[in-house]
């Protein structure tokens, strides 16, 4: 049996953060040479039959280059792994695509058996959005606490830097008190270097820090 698998259902994305890989560092559009695709409940299907879906014990939508809840038939091909195995499914978003009802919903049919991992980037919009461009720090929120309401296991992550390292405790008390069961913290290792520079979407000249003292916060 595969311990765990772990699979790319798209690259679609409604975040821009500056150091992702789908992301152009000059204005933060979507780079020019990705080819936007998703995957659909027959894809899924034709990949993973019926009587396959046994043969792996997690399965794990995170995506490389795009958010699996961009996914439109996310619902689907996850009722469909619960409908037909003993699989546990774990999900990584940035927790600002779906409304509540989505959570509540899913996490409601799957149970403990359904894992969602939720960015909760800073204590405030401001710096969350630091890098999380184009999501949201108070649906993120909202996300945690309506999966929370279920049976499911609502999960958070802060990718650090020098902007937001020093709340790091704070970040993980608010997204704790906002439903999830465990918070982890990690610095970004996207950098050549102490800082990377992007022109943001107005055109104008933007820098990230490397985390200095992040090791001291996790």
């Amino acid at each position: 049996m595969i311990e765990i698998a772990d699979i790319n259902l798209t690259n679609l994305c409604n975040a821009r953060c500056p150091q992702c890989q789908r992301t152009s560092p000059h204005g933060l559009h979507t780079a020019i040479k990705l080819p936007l695709t998703t995957w659909s409940l027959l894809d899924f299907k034709n990949y993973f039959p019926k009587n396959s879906l046994d043969d792996i014990k997690e399965y794990s939508f995170c995506g490389t280059y795009g958010d699996p809840l961009m996914t439109k038939d996310i619902e689907s091909i996850v009722y469909y792994i619960m409908d037909n195995s003993n699989a546990k499914v774990i999900i990584t978003t940035n927790g600002s695509i779906r409304k509540d009802d989505f959570y509540i919903r899913l996490g409601n049919y799957c149970g403990r058996r359904l894992s969602m991992v939720i960015d909760v980037d800073g204590t405030t919009e401001e710096m969350h959005q630091k890098y999380r461009r184009g999501t949201s720090l108070k649906k993120s929120l909202s996300a945690l606490k309506a999966l929370s309401s279920t049976k499911a296991i609502p999960l958070s992550q802060t990718v650090l830097f020098k902007h937001n390292e020093m709340y790091d405790r704070q970040i993980k008390k608010l997204a704790i008190e906002n439903g999830s069961h465990n918070h982890i913290s990690y610095p970004s290792d996207r950098f050549d270097g102490n800082s990377f520079t992007f022109i943001n979407e107005d055109g104008k000249e933007e820098t990230l820090e490397k985390a200095i003292h992040a090791k001291n916060y996790m």
